[in-house]
């Protein structure tokens, strides 16, 4: 049992890590559409707009991977 919460808190805390580098690949990736999104002022926000969004969907999904890493890791430490 321990050997298995313990690989779950692994596994989970792996996850978070390639998510949260996902989230941060969209920024990288796209860095002419956030300036051209900037540089548009207030007439077209849609570019940057969407750029945040698909961010923090990726850092949503990385914050509950690393939520459940630090479950399986109190469990794996409560178990004897």
């Amino acid at each position: 049992m321990k050997l298995a919460v313990e690989t779950l808190s692994e596994t989970f805390a792996a996850v978070a890590a390639i998510l949260w580098f996902m989230s941060a690949r969209v920024r990288l990736r796209k860095p002419g559409l956030a300036r051209r999104g900037l540089e548009t002022g207030l007439d077209d926000p849609r570019l940057l707009l969407r750029l945040v969004y698909e961010q923090s969907q990726w850092s949503a999904w990385a914050a509950i991977a690393a939520g459940l890493a630090a479950i399986f890791a109190i469990c794996d430490g409560l178990i004897r």
